[in-house]
């Protein structure tokens, strides 16, 4: 919240009331959006935001005493920083991010994507799982935001054949992909040569007599990346991202966050935990990084963005003879932007500031498609944004017990719906804990961090705290009663609160 949400909101807000028509599409995941709303989490916010400007004023004592003028003077950079940040939360947002963006979307400057509940992989979960996720989650959006979006982030940009029927019955009418979904797509050189997923559990039908169907006329050479398409035979529509525009961030060696001049994120004082280096050079260990200049990297966020600007202009120029205007969509983490790459939000703000006064038409996905309807479909390929665009980042030798007990659960669930309780309100609290604990077992994040062996131990420990509580949950509802039981399921919802009106009505099909 302090490194991402925060001054990306103050950026925006600050951007609107400049005058600037900058047009954006931010995906707020719902189980994200539960958190940023929580009571808790803004009383800790508070706390945290304190103790950082504490520790920075601190660091001032310490390094003038030194003396390091350099270090002094950066973490009075850091006081001021934060203690801007603190005033913006109390005073300007009234501890309401939610809030805040869902203010930003009514004036039409930001278009918010909906998502799975708890971004569960949806190809590979059964098919009640997958209307659980989508109906709670949008009706979550529409809760807490106040606006009913009708675009959605996929979670991991996973989708497999059929998924567009369900995205439909849900009020969805557009959702973003990975290029190398598209069909004949060839991947930028030097890129993994993709491989087409396949779903274990056997979620999607066959459909491919009928996918044909839609797509007669069309080969795959017809498809460009930079215009949107129907999706089979559905009203749904797809967007691909643009890989080479996008890999001016994200590229591990020529994208910007790498530079000389910005902040390093990986080193950290030892006494405050601030951050008080440059990247120096990526081949320099921690201990050989040099001091950081905000001066300096702030000259490289405006060349970056003079840069950005300009290849996004290349791209595009010259690219319209059916006289459509073409798409280019990029996409990013939003935690790349201030918390990963320290000066990620004042890029941000200055693209859009160069966007808007370019030649360049700056759109929201919905404001495009409601301009220029797609007049063309394609049969886009089961898969992902993972290694090789198939499932396997998710599903593997070293996380398909995951996916074993996760169907177990979801047989549990059904038994649930078949038995539920009746004219008990114990029980029937029970039975929306289980549903909450199911949810957030499902979330993609688990078997991610445990294949990419990021933090696998805590991704273990989560997944099998969630699948132990779904369990007792669902005793609860089976059996359980108010006066003996009423500790342990009010111990069950104070450990994990979102969604208060889950419901095992939500798994229905």
């Amino acid at each position: 919240m302090l490194g991402t949400y925060l001054p990306l909101l103050v950026l925006l807000h600050d951007l609107r009331e400049a005058g600037v028509a900058y047009r954006m599409v931010i995906g707020l995941t719902p189980v994200l959006i539960e958190q940023l709303a929580d009571r808790d989490i803004n009383v800790r916010t508070l706390e945290y935001i304190d103790d950082q400007v504490t520790r920075a004023e601190n660091d001032i004592r310490r390094f003038t005493e030194a003396p390091d003028q350099g270090r002094a003077e950066l973490a009075s950079f850091y006081v001021g920083s934060y203690r801007r940040l603190r005033e913006a939360y109390r005073s300007r947002f009234g501890r309401d991010l939610v809030g805040a963006f869902a203010d930003l979307a009514k004036t039409g400057h930001v278009e918010i994507l909906t998502s799975a509940a708890t971004h569960g992989y949806l190809p590979l979960l059964d098919g009640p799982s997958v209307e659980a996720q989508l109906r709670i989650g949008r009706r979550t959006s529409r809760r807490l935001i106040g606006l009913d979006p009708t675009g959605i982030w996929l979670p991991e940009c996973a989708y497999a054949p059929g998924l567009e029927k369900v995205l439909a019955e849900h009020g969805i009418t557009h959702f973003f992909t990975d290029a190398a979904l598209l069909p004949g797509y060839a991947r930028p050189a030097g890129d993994v040569a993709r491989r087409r997923g396949q779903s274990e559990l056997g979620r999607w039908p066959a459909h491919e007599e009928r996918v044909q169907e839609a797509t007669t006329g069309m080969a795959p050479s017809d498809v460009e990346l930079l215009r949107p398409y129907y999706v089979a035979d559905s009203d749904v529509v797809a967007i691909a991202r643009h890989e080479r525009v996008s890999s001016q961030v994200w590229s591990a060696f020529t994208g910007y966050p790498g530079d000389a001049q910005y902040r390093e994120f990986h080193r950290k004082d030892t006494t405050s935990g601030l951050r008080y280096w440059r990247v120096t050079s990526v081949h320099k260990g921690l201990g050989e990084k040099e001091e950081y200049s905000p001066d300096q990297a702030a000259e490289r966020a405006r060349d970056h963005a003079r840069h950005f600007v300009q290849v996004v202009r290349d791209e595009i120029s010259g690219r319209s003879s059916d006289g459509r205007d073409p798409l280019l969509a990029v996409t990013f983490d939003s935690e790349l932007f201030g918390h990963w790459w320290f000066e990620g939000v004042d890029w941000l703000g200055l693209v859009l500031r160069e966007l808007t006064e370019s030649d360049v038409r700056v759109a929201t996905a919905a404001e495009y498609l409601e301009r220029e309807p797609p007049n063309a479909r394609v049969a886009l390929s089961e898969g992902s944004w993972g290694k090789n665009n198939d499932h396997s980042t998710w599903l593997n030798e070293g996380t398909a017990w995951m996916w074993d007990e996760l169907r177990r659960l979801a047989r549990d669930m059904d038994g649930l719906r078949a038995n539920p309780p009746r004219n008990d309100p114990f029980r029937e609290r029970a039975a929306r804990q289980a549903v909450r604990e199911l949810l957030l077992a499902q979330s993609s994040d688990w078997p991610f961090l445990v294949t990419t062996g990021q933090a696998a131990d805590y991704a273990v420990e989560r997944f099998r705290s969630h699948a132990h509580r779904f369990h007792r949950a669902l005793a609860l509802a089976h059996s359980g009663d108010a006066t003996e039981d009423e500790v342990e399921l009010r111990s069950l919802e104070l450990a994990d609160n979102p969604f208060p009106d889950a419901s095992i009505e939500d798994f229905r099909t």
